[in-house]
């Protein structure tokens, strides 16, 4: 009889160091079973910048996960980003023998073989390979087109690469724990995981999630990735802004308290009222307009949706082809779907809070849905690879890739 699978996702962010463990039933349902959350340290812009306190902080997620889930964790799927990291769309052709007309696995094979090689230079890693439909002599795509009859098959693979070294920082502090990662997944596609079903991928949808650090979106049209990447500003990024705007005269702290609570990403420019920040020893209360604090959001939200705006095709914006979709946690921002409307000219949507103390409120918590969506990602995985059983593991490859030396 079929038992039950755990898998284990870990988010190394900016902000917050994320681990979810995920039983998967015979049946693929899932429910999360724990998750263990710690603030980041030694984390800059979603990479590793000091080993040794990043790697702690594995250790304390890895612990509240153990303990609230009763189980032993060994391996974990691993989400990634940076600025280094983005993707391309290769096509793979394949034109059967004149003799033969009617489409097998073989020639489908054949074509995603070539859709999945894309040449890159040598200081390049490719971190994951998503498919596309296939095309048979230029009809439109599908998934299923084993048995049909055609000339020519065409398929696109969407191929997230990085740059090695910079991968090899994120693989080597969660090998040092110790655990054994069983995939590295770009983190938007994680995401969308979670937040997209297969509908609104064919429709078109652009899942943007603005963390602490980074801001990571992927896009989506007729099922396919047509575009993703990372933007190296988020949340934090506002909050050194108020910091530098008021002359350092509001602490990180405040700024991010001040943003919270007081900011809006639509809120009056012209306010002069006052936004107040209070310690509990009244030592260091500060103060700044509300008018200020909503234009310096407004500028840098502003500036990190339009670049996001910019990397995806213009046809799919002058189309009116896509719905955004917000997460991560300064995607609880007020008025920022006000603000991404206006700029996207598009229906945007937002996950609203649960109430705090709410049962496994994360399930619903837009800053846990990255590690939520590596649990999802991690069936899918283990499904490919049961069909493609015999084919070396990816961690066997990565480590003769990343440590031959050794």
């Amino acid at each position: 009889m079929a038992q039950s699978q755990i898998y284990v996702g870990l988010e190394i962010g900016t902000s917050k160091t994320c681990m979810v463990v995920g039983e998967v039933r015979p049946d693929a349902t899932a429910t999360i079973i724990g998750a263990g959350c710690v603030p980041s340290a030694g984390v800059l812009k979603g990479e590793i910048e000091k080993p040794q306190h990043a790697r702690q902080c594995v250790r304390d997620a890895l612990e509240q996960a153990q303990n609230s889930a009763n189980a032993d964790i060994v391996n974990v799927y691993l989400s990634v980003t940076g600025e280094h990291i983005y993707g391309e769309t290769n096509v793979g052709s394949y034109r059967l023998p004149e003799e033969e007309t009617v489409i097998d696995e073989e020639y489908l094979a054949r074509a995603r073989e070539k859709a999945e090689n894309l040449d890159l230079a040598s200081d390049r890693f490719v971190i994951n390979r998503e498919l596309g439909g296939y095309s048979i002599d230029g009809r439109p795509p599908t998934l299923f087109p084993e048995g049909l009859s055609g000339r020519t098959v065409d398929v696109n693979c969407h191929v997230i690469h990085g740059m090695r070294t910079r991968l090899q920082n994120s693989l080597q502090c969660v090998m040092d724990v110790p655990l054994e990662v069983s995939c590295m997944v770009f983190a938007p596609l994680a995401t969308a995981m979670r937040m997209l079903k297969r509908s609104q991928k064919e429709s078109g949808a652009l899942v943007i999630d603005i963390g602490g650090g980074t801001t990571d979106y992927i896009c989506y049209k007729g099922g396919e990735i047509v575009s993703c990447g990372c933007i190296p500003a988020g949340g934090r990024t506002i909050n050194n802004d108020i910091t530098l705007v008021t002359g350092h005269s509001v602490s990180m702290e405040a700024a991010e308290a001040l943003k919270c609570r007081e900011g809006n990403a639509v809120g009056d420019t012209k306010d002069r009222s006052l936004a107040l920040y209070r310690t509990d020893t009244g030592l260091h209360d500060v103060a700044i307009m509300r008018g200020e604090l909503n234009q310096i959001i407004q500028d840098r939200l502003r500036d990190i949706l339009e670049r996001v705006k910019n990397r995806v095709p213009d046809e799919l914006w002058r189309k009116n082809a896509l719905e955004v979709y917000l997460s991560g946690g300064t995607s609880l921002m007020r008025g920022l779907d006000g603000l991404a409307g206006s700029i996207f000219g598009t229906r945007v949507q937002r996950w609203p809070m649960q109430p705090l103390g709410e049962e496994k409120s994360y399930l619903n918590d837009p800053r846990f849905f990255t590690a939520i969506g590596l649990i999802r990602y991690a069936q899918k995985y283990e499904d490919e690879n049961s069909r493609a059983a015999g084919w070396p593991s990816w961690l066997d490859w990565v480590r003769r890739v990343f440590f031959r030396t050794k």
